[in-house]
């Protein structure tokens, strides 16, 4: 996606181009391109959604007991 966005920053490329060539949706590169004040590196790192419940560390914790030693 970033090389995607750099890309058609550049003007190598357009957006229907470039997300077939890197097999992107166009629709998510339209938006990326919309917010120039962030480098490619930084649209592609947001994370959408809300904050979790668990802390990371226990849904680790229970991802692990989840997926422990089975018995047969």
């Amino acid at each position: 996606m970033c090389r995607a966005v750099r890309v058609v920053r550049s003007g190598e490329m357009g957006y229907l181009r470039a997300s077939k060539y890197f097999s992107v949706p166009r629709g998510t590169l339209e938006r990326y391109m919309k917010d120039t004040s962030r480098s490619p590196e930084e649209l592609v790192d947001v994370h959408l959604g809300g904050r979790t419940v668990l802390p990371s560390e226990l849904e680790n914790k229970l991802v692990e007991f989840n997926h422990g030693p089975e018995i047969l």
